[in-house]
């Protein structure tokens, strides 16, 4: 029975200090839940340019494991569901041996209950969080369209670049991709047509277009 408390005890242990790293290591949980919870986003960044930068909320790519699309998910076997179980089974399953002087299968029924309960919760509860920041992200991005920028990377033909454009007095960057395919120069002014989580489509503006012709004649 002693062995069986330690046992329950050590997983309790184990959880709660995995989960205070966690949270130390992502800023007390201000990392947006960070890669301790299995997600991570790549896609529009904060670039200095000569002036204040943004990060475009939401810009990214969710890689969660499970989730098949761009909306950002929380994976149900996440290191932050494996700590709440392993939390949850240890507390519950040392205190119905220690304090309750149950059995060894019936604290262990309850440690396996409470540990499966606790981490549906937790499951639970990150994933409504994920899905109603990750929607409200998306409808900021799709406000982009109609927005004129930069190519700050050269797009190439049929590829991918990036580029530069400024929103409530900051500068951000954006992948980008030309909306026939075309390659696009860089300082190029473009204007965004669609937008996804990933990157947006451009096409460059008459202006710009007409102004790097000339330039080429101009050098020809």
């Amino acid at each position: 029975m002693e062995l069986l408390e330690n046992v329950f005890l050590g997983m309790f242990l184990l959880g709660f200090l995995f989960t205070a790293l966690s949270a130390v290591m992502s800023g007390a949980l201000g990392h947006a839940f960070g890669e301790g919870t299995a997600f991570d986003a790549h896609g529009a960044h904060p670039e200095i340019m000569g002036g204040d930068t943004a990060h475009v909320p939401g810009a990214g790519h969710a890689e969660v494991g499970w989730a098949q699309h761009n909306l950002a998910s929380f994976s149900p076997l996440s290191p932050t569901t494996i700590s709440a179980f392993i939390t949850a089974a240890g507390g519950m399953g040392y205190v119905a041996l220690a304090w309750w002087s149950w059995g060894p299968w019936a604290a262990g029924a309850l440690a396996l209950g409470s540990g499966i309960v606790f981490a549906a919760l937790v499951f639970a509860l990150f994933t409504f969080v994920f899905s109603h920041t990750q929607g409200s992200s998306l409808v900021e991005m799709d406000s982009l369209v109609g927005t004129e920028g930069e190519v700050s990377v050269p797009i190439p033909s049929g590829g991918l670049g990036e580029i530069s454009y400024v929103r409530g007095g900051q500068r951000s960057v954006l992948s980008a991709r030309c909306a026939d395919g075309a390659a696009i120069a860089k300082g190029a002014r473009v204007v965004v047509k669609s937008v996804s989580s990933t990157e947006c489509v451009v096409e460059e503006t008459r202006e710009s277009w007409l102004a790097r012709s000339k330039g080429r004649e101009a050098h020809a």
